[in-house]
């Protein structure tokens, strides 16, 4: 087994978000339809590509917001997720698995066809840079 340094980043994400988002199912794939409780925030790696593979990935996220609650609030679900996410960013919270470093939107939330009956579906794309947390031997190191 590898020493792996550089985390998934759903592992930086999830902690805040499930925190933020009381009462929102956040995930990675939607579950079953016997385990599906709405709203759902979808957060899934799309690619991206890392610039060094212990010191700094850079995922590009889909994240897909799901409610029963019509357009606006599934939209508004969305927005929260995203203002979340540049929080983060902003203010560099440290997570246990590590923390994001930069922010770009490739495409802004969009509405889709939900797949699922009775539900709305709002998306969009983030490429997010992500770093494991330092230690005191990788800080001078970095210098």
């Amino acid at each position: 087994m590898v020493d792996r340094t550089m985390p998934r980043v759903q592992e930086v994400l999830f902690p805040v978000l499930r925190a933020k988002l009381p009462g929102v199912q956040v995930v990675s794939w939607v579950p079953d339809v016997d385990y599906r409780a709405f709203p759902i925030l979808e957060v899934r790696r799309l690619g991206g590509l890392p610039r060094d593979v212990r010191r700094l990935d850079r995922p590009v996220i889909e994240m897909t917001a799901y409610s029963r609650g019509g357009l606006v609030a599934t939209e508004n679900l969305l927005l929260d997720a995203r203002q979340i996410i540049w929080d983060m960013v902003e203010n560099q919270t440290l997570t246990p698995a590590g923390y994001l470093h930069s922010y770009f939107e490739t495409m802004g939330p969009t509405q889709f066809d939900s797949p699922f009956d009775d539900s709305w579906r709002v998306q969009c794309l983030i490429q997010l840079a992500v770093r494991p947390p330092k230690t005191r031997e990788q800080d001078a190191e970095w210098r």
